[in-house]
């Protein structure tokens, strides 16, 4: 079975993006790698490898490795096994540093995630930068799936930034691109209906990720899961979410890896 990559990306003032990756990485039906590829640096080897005992892994030393190895292989090597007990969720963790991500092959890289088999990626890119962004990743992605806050202002940065995200890494047809909906906290913020936040960006709407700041907690600071982790709201929430978010990839990588007809021997 053929592989998809998923990109997920913010913009200004719609922070949680890591959080949705990850989340909906424990959550996925598949074999699955969440590979950080934020430019400004990745945080998830500190909450799932405080102690340091598997040593410094990450995209960086994948492309070090990849010198003197296939990629293929130096991956294997660099990928962190998430506790979720299933041992088929992993992590590639991000780079220390911005001058560590100036120095990637994006685009070698992505060609590895479209490479892999059985194995979906999902790429946690961070909020959306014109020139910091990795392009490779995002325009070479079966789908993109924005995340944005439900509030106000996050809103309507996001609609003034749709167009650029299109134009800059080439996500122009309808289906490309996705809103995952982060709903804040409801005592401080209000809340709109997400049908109507789907209709007023012309985009589809994939899911929402309620407000549950203690199961969010294990994917941003330190994971020690208590007995009702699995059934939060945030993970419950989120499985429905990878279900459609995993349909709707499935469903373009179809169509944009379809190889094209064959007409009295001639390709068209």
């Amino acid at each position: 079975m053929i592989d998809v990559l998923i990109s997920f990306v913010s913009v200004n003032g719609s922070p949680g993006v890591s959080t949705a990756a990850l989340a909906l990485t424990w959550a996925w039906p598949r074999h699955a790698v969440v590979a950080e590829c934020d430019p400004a640096g990745g945080r998830a080897l500190g909450v799932f490898d405080p102690d340091g005992n598997h040593g410094r892994t990450g995209v960086f030393e994948l492309m070090l490795q990849a010198r003197n190895m296939p990629l293929h292989r130096a991956m294997s090597s660099q990928l962190l096994v998430l506790p979720d007990g299933t041992g088929r969720r992993h992590l590639l963790a991000g780079v220390s540093s911005p001058r560590e991500a100036d120095s990637l092959d994006w685009r070698r890289l992505t060609s590895l995630f479209l490479d892999l088999e059985t194995v979906d990626v999902l790429a946690d890119c961070g909020r959306f930068r014109s020139r910091a962004t990795p392009a490779a990743v995002l325009s070479e992605a079966d789908l993109v799936v924005a995340v944005v806050r439900n509030c106000r202002g996050s809103l309507q940065t996001f609609a003034k930034a749709v167009d650029v995200v299109r134009e800059e890494h080439g996500v122009f047809d309808h289906e490309g691109l996705v809103v995952l909906i982060a709903d804040p906290d409801p005592r401080i913020h209000q809340r709109f209906p997400h049908g109507e936040i789907g209709k007023e960006l012309g985009l589809h709407v994939v899911g929402a990720l309620p407000w549950d700041p203690r199961t969010a907690a294990q994917f941003t600071d330190l994971h020690r899961p208590g007995r009702k982790f699995e059934t939060s709201p945030l993970l419950t929430h989120a499985r429905r979410a990878a279900d459609e978010i995993g349909r709707r990839a499935m469903e373009r990588m179809s169509w944009l890896r379809k190889p094209p007809p064959v007409v009295n021997g001639h390709v068209r």
